[in-house]
């Protein structure tokens, strides 16, 4: 009867610790993020547990080359577990890591003030980022100039200058390598940077040692192709350049040997059509976002120039998009003198609207972004803030099935 007794008191014991134990065992296990990846039918299932929120990314090598490509992500995710299903095929001899990150900004320098001095600037529109050569290009407007600065903000060089330059058969007084209110710059390839030269109505390149090459559209003499007041800029990773024409409300597609590949926009109401773009950005998967001041939002499109969606969020009159190496993007707004930062589907994570040293962004107009510093052109008080970018998070590695070749 004492050994039952004993028996049954023991096993109450076991039972009572089993049942404690457990929540503590699971409270433990939400704490860290891991996942796990199984294989069934076709499909591939990763089952990942975040312990906070954060912009979750999974990431993939590609096979045969010394690169990694973002399979999945970013998107905005609470804290919990969640089942993601992927075609086996696509996970398959494949390897990579899931990211859950976000991003904290942080101002700490100014750049600039009003006037034609190496780092003086007047109603600055554009500014890009040259990675190759480390270095920050501003499309000075109100003094007719490009200047190109460090990453640090020191002064490197000037191009340009006011002067008209004809494309037709009209021959100017002035050199052609003269600008008229430049709306912006983006560098390109070969070290060359493209100007939207906005009074001359063209597409100007230049190269890094100040030497004007011509024009990239329209081609001189070219009576068929025209730009009306051309704005933002940019290149994407198939060296294409992406054109804002102000006046038409289009965006062109050039090839890097002027060919016009497609054109998105036109004035209209719907969805797909336009009103008074500012700037545009490229992400490395062929989305385009375009500032649809106009319309308060940022319009996005595909590579093919097909309508794919919209994000408002908090916009009023949006000038300038940029997008991150994470696929994030950094959009500005001269309404509510703000730096924002957005998913690729438009949840706002960050918001800015002060210095380093507490004065208040004026009429912001575009914005550049290198590995870890936003720039952000403040137009209005003719000057650069340099954010510093930090990412934290968690990493965790996964591993796909493997094709077994009998």
């Amino acid at each position: 009867m004492k050994v039952g007794n004993r028996s049954y008191l023991f096993f109450i014991v076991f039972l009572f610790l089993f049942v404690l134990c457990k929540p503590v065992l699971a409270v433990k296990d939400s704490d860290k993020m891991w996942t796990t990846l199984e294989t069934a039918s076709g499909t591939s299932v990763f089952t990942i547990n975040l312990p906070v929120e954060g912009c979750l990314t999974i990431i993939g090598e590609v096979n045969g080359r010394n690169k990694t490509e973002r399979i999945w992500g970013p998107r905005f995710m609470k804290k919990g577990t969640y089942r993601l299903s992927f075609p086996e095929s696509k996970l398959t001899n494949r390897r990579g890591t899931i990211e859950l990150f976000n991003i904290k900004l942080t101002p700490f320098k100014e750049t600039g003030s009003r006037g034609k001095g190496e780092r003086q600037f007047d109603a600055p529109t554009g500014i890009d980022y040259d990675s190759s050569r480390k270095e920050i290009l501003i499309a000075d407007s109100g003094n007719d100039r490009i200047v190109r600065l460090g990453k640090d903000g020191r002064f490197i060089a000037k191009h340009g200058g006011f002067g008209l330059s004809y494309t037709g058969s009209k021959k100017s007084d002035e050199s052609e390598d003269s600008l008229n209110s430049p709306y912006d710059v983006a560098a390109g390839g070969f070290s060359n940077f493209y100007i939207s030269d906005n009074g001359n109505n063209r597409i100007a390149i230049y190269d890094s040692y100040k030497s004007y090459k011509g024009n990239l559209y329209p081609k001189k003499n070219d009576r068929r192709n025209k730009l009306n007041k051309p704005k933002g800029i940019v290149t994407d990773y198939e060296n294409n350049i992406w054109i804002v024409d102000g006046r038409s409300d289009l965006v062109y597609k050039i090839s890097p040997h002027s060919s016009k590949l497609l054109e998105i926009g036109g004035f209209g109401y719907s969805e797909k059509q336009l009103k008074n773009p500012t700037q545009i950005d490229v992400g490395i998967d062929g989305s385009v976002f375009i500032a649809d001041r106009g319309k308060s939002r940022i319009a996005v499109f595909d590579r093919l120039g097909l309508y794919k969606y919209e994000i408002k969020d908090h916009l009023k009159t949006p000038t300038g998009v940029a997008v991150d190496n994470d696929g994030l993007l950094a959009v500005c707004d001269d309404t509510t003198n703000e730096l924002s930062l957005y998913t690729p589907k438009g949840i706002r994570l960050n918001v800015l609207s002060e210095a380093s040293n507490g004065s208040v962004f004026k009429k912001p107009s575009d914005v550049a972004i290198c590995e870890d510093t936003i720039f952000l052109l403040d137009s209005g008080n003719h000057r650069i803030i340099h954010i510093k970018r930090e990412k934290e998070g968690f990493i965790v590695s996964w591993q796909g099935p493997t094709t077994v070749v009998e």
